[in-house]
């Protein structure tokens, strides 16, 4: 039974038997009801304009008018909060990464095999994330498309830092990027991400960072100790860390601990562990995300001396981690998205 505060849903997807798997899923949480389905991009246009859902669930790869014409008209013409539920995912990456960035909000990867049995596996991911959607700011969804930075900087011989960590969740895909776009292409410092994401998607999401950028991006790999002006991607199947071999270089390492607020990979466990290493200066930043992960590694590192950076609300797409961040005290300064990459590199010049 439906109730004015519920939350209404949009339901689009080719298969009739998925829209109605996926219905009955959404259907089990009282919070929140199907309003109507659409079979694709085009219908699902049309019927939000008709009946302005909270929250519209698509599939991407559909007949005729596909999932990301829906969401780039959708988005332009009646913005409305998107999760893909889509098995692209699991062969183009690249395009699910490419709706986000055109304002989608979040995804969910379809499983691979016999989708019709294991798409009941995904009914809490489904319902959460409908739920975060409901609260998102609308006109934050999306990346901004500034100008890529293509200037030299000169930094100091000597700099006062050693790396650079960034944590992001629900939201940082289009977040890092934004931030990657804006730094000089001879950025000294290493960069190491750790981005909420499903493993599968870590490399689609490293090679589209290589490809955009001069500087080199590339998946973390155990033992593999840092180069400047190179970016690493976390894995998701593990919770990494950095530590310091004999000869006093910084390598990455994994960590069996599980984490409370996150895993696979934590950010907790990549902030802490560069906190527990005495002379390692980093440069921290806690970009936007759901829930509390990174708030307490960040304040670790602020005590030992690290400069800790939060992503200011107005630029959030979701403001839960950082907003934990501020809280606690382990954010030195807040920042705009936009503003972010130019005070790194003043903090180094």
């Amino acid at each position: 039974m439906s109730n004015s505060n519920s939350i209404r849903v949009l339901v689009v997807d080719d298969s009739s038997l998925m829209r109605l798997l996926i219905s009955d899923i959404i259907s089990s949480d009282d919070d929140i009801e199907v309003i109507d389905t659409a079979v694709n991009g085009k219908e699902a246009v049309e019927k939000v304009k008709e009946l302005k859902p909270d929250v519209v669930l698509l599939d991407m790869t559909m007949k005729d008018y596909d999932g990301f014409y829906a969401v780039k008209h959708i988005m332009k013409y009646h913005p409305t909060p998107i999760v893909i539920v889509s098995a692209l995912g699991n062969t183009q990456p690249e395009k699910v990464f490419d709706a986000i960035n055109e304002g989608a909000f979040d995804f969910v990867n379809k499983p691979t095999g016999a989708l019709n049995s294991k798409i009941r596996d995904l009914d809490k991911e489904i319902i959460y994330k409908i739920k975060d959607a409901a609260n998102a700011e609308i006109d934050k969804l999306g990346i901004k498309k500034a100008n890529r930075n293509h200037n030299p900087h000169t930094f100091f011989d000597q700099l006062p830092f050693q790396l650079v960590l960034v944590g992001a969740s629900t939201g940082g895909t289009g977040a890092i990027e934004e931030f990657l776009k804006r730094l000089p292409e001879n950025f000294p410092l290493p960069i190491v991400i750790a981005q909420h994401i499903p493993h599968d998607f870590v490399y689609s999401f490293a090679n589209r960072l290589d490809r955009l950028f001069e500087f080199k991006v590339k998946i973390a790999r155990e033992t593999e100790s840092l180069q400047n002006n190179t970016v690493y991607i976390l894995p998701a199947n593990v919770n990494s860390t950095l530590v310091q071999n004999r000869s006093g270089k910084l390598t990455f390492g994994k960590t069996d601990e599980k984490f409370t607020e996150y895993n696979f990979p934590s950010i907790d466990s990549l902030f802490e562990s560069v906190a527990k290493i005495g002379d390692a200066k980093s440069i921290a930043i806690l970009m936007t995300g759901m829930g509390r992960d990174g708030a307490n590694g960040l304040l670790q590192l602020r005590r030992k001396g690290s400069m800790t950076i939060a992503q200011s609300e107005s630029s959030c797409v979701v403001f839960g981690m950082p907003k934990a961040a501020i809280e606690i005290g382990a954010a030195e300064h807040t920042l705009h998205l936009n503003q972010m990459s130019g005070f790194v590199v003043s903090a180094l010049s």
